[in-house]
C-alpha cells in the first residue's frame, strides 16, 4: 500500500525499465521488514508482501548498524548478512548490503541533530 502512495511521487525517475523506488535503511529496519510478526506471524505472507515491493520496483540499500546487546557486552556492528541468507534469493536480490569497511561511522542521528543545534 504505501508502495503504491510512493510511486505516485516517482515519475521523474522512470527509465527503460520502469519505475524504480529505493531506499536507504539500517540494518534496524530490514529486520522488520523482514519480520513475518508484522505479516501475521507467517513467513509466506511476509515473502509475498516483500516481492510485492519487489515487483513494484523496490530497491533497498542498507547499512549495518552498531547494536548493545541485551546485556553489557561490546556493541556489534550487524551487516545485514545473517538476515538475508536463509531467504529466497529473489528477496536477497532487492537488498544491497553496504560493508562495515564502506560505511560505518559510530554517531546516533539523536547525536546528528544535537550538533547540528549547538
Amino acid at each position: 500500500q504505501k508502495v503504491e502512495i510512493l510511486k505516485r511521487y516517482m515519475a521523474p525517475a522512470l527509465d527503460e525499465n520502469g519505475q524504480k523506488i529505493g531506499f536507504i535503511i539500517g540494518t534496524d529496519t530490514m529486520r522488520r521488514i523482514l519480520d513475518p510478526k508484522y505479516y501475521g506471524n507467517d513467513m509466506k505472507n511476509m515473502l509475498e508482501a516483500v516481492r510485492g515491493m519487489g515487483r513494484a520496483g523496490v530497491k533497498f540499500v542498507v547499512g549495518g548498524r552498531l547494536e548493545q546487546g541485551k546485556t553489557n557486552a561490546k556493541p556489534i556492528f550487524v551487516s545485514g548478512h545473517k538476515e538475508l541468507e536463509e531467504l529466497p534469493k529473489d528477496v536477497q536480490s532487492m537488498f544491497s548490503l553496504v560493508s562495515e569497511e564502506q560505511f560505518r561511522v559510530d554517531i546516533s542521528s539523536s547525536e546528528i541533530r544535537q550538533r547540528a543545534a549547538a
